[in-house]
C-alpha cells in the first residue's frame, strides 16, 4: 500500500503538494484550537460550581486585574464568553479544515482525470480505432472518482483526525491524567469487546 501511495504522490503536481502542506498546517491549527476548546471547559465548569476557588487561582488573576473584578460571580460572564468563543472558533476552523480536505481531494482527482485524458488522446490513431471511446471515458471517470473517494479523502481525513485525537488526549493528560487514562482504557476495552462479540456472531 505504501509503495502505491508513493507512486500516486509522484503524480501530484507541485502546486497540489504545496496545498497539501498548507492543509497540514491548517490541520495542526485546528487541533490546537480543539485542544483550547477542551481546556476551556474546566474553568467554565469551575465558575459554575466553585467560583471562589477559580477567583483565587493564580492563572485567573491577570483576567481579574484586567477586568477589575471584585466578586467571584463576576467571572461567570467573561469565562462563559471565552468558552463560547473558543468553541465557535474551534468549530469554524474544523469546518474550514473539512472543506479544504474535500476541495483538495477533488482537485487532485480532477488533475488525475485531465492527465489520463491527455495521455489517452496522445496515443496513436490505430489504438483509438481499435477500442470504444465511450468505454475509455467511462473507465477514466470511474478510476479518478475511486482514487478521490476511496484513497485521497480517507487518508487526508484520517491524518487530520489523528492530529485532533492526539491534541485532545494531550490536553486531557495534562489536566487530569488518571481520568484520561481510565476513559481511554474503558473505550479501548469496550471496542475490543464489541469486536470480539461481532466476530463470534459471524462465526456462529
Amino acid at each position: 500500500m505504501f509503495s502505491n501511495l508513493k507512486r500516486l504522490w509522484a503524480h501530484v503536481t507541485p502546486r497540489r503538494r504545496l496545498q497539501f502542506g498548507m492543509l497540514l498546517i491548517l490541520s495542526v491549527v485546528a487541533a490546537l484550537f480543539e485542544m483550547i476548546s477542551v481546556g476551556a471547559i474546566l474553568p467554565f465548569l469551575g465558575v459554575l460550581t466553585k467560583p471562589d476557588h477559580v477567583f483565587q487561582h493564580k492563572l485567573v488573576r491577570p483576567l481579574i486585574d484586567l477586568l477589575k473584578l471584585t466578586e467571584p460571580l463576576q467571572l461567570l460572564l467573561p469565562i462563559t464568553i471565552g468558552f463560547a468563543a473558543a468553541a465557535l472558533i474551534a468549530g469554524g476552523v474544523r469546518f474550514l479544515t473539512l472543506w479544504s480536505q474535500i476541495s483538495l481531494s477533488h482537485s487532485v482527482g480532477a488533475d488525475f482525470s485531465i492527465s489520463m485524458y491527455r495521455r489517452t488522446l496522445y496515443q496513436p490513431y490505430s489504438v483509438h480505432v481499435a477500442r470504444n471511446s465511450s468505454e475509455v471515458i467511462a473507465a477514466i471517470s470511474v478510476k479518478a472518482s475511486q482514487v478521490t473517494r476511496q484513497t485521497l479523502f480517507p487518508i487526508v481525513s484520517l491524518f487530520s483526525s489523528v492530529l485532533m485525537i492526539l491534541a485532545i488526549l494531550g490536553m486531557l493528560l495534562v489536566v487530569e491524567p488518571r481520568v484520561a487514562l481510565l476513559v481511554f482504557l474503558g473505550i479501548g476495552v469496550s471496542l475490543w469487546g464489541g469486536d470480539s462479540s461481532y466476530e463470534k456472531k459471524i462465526r456462529s
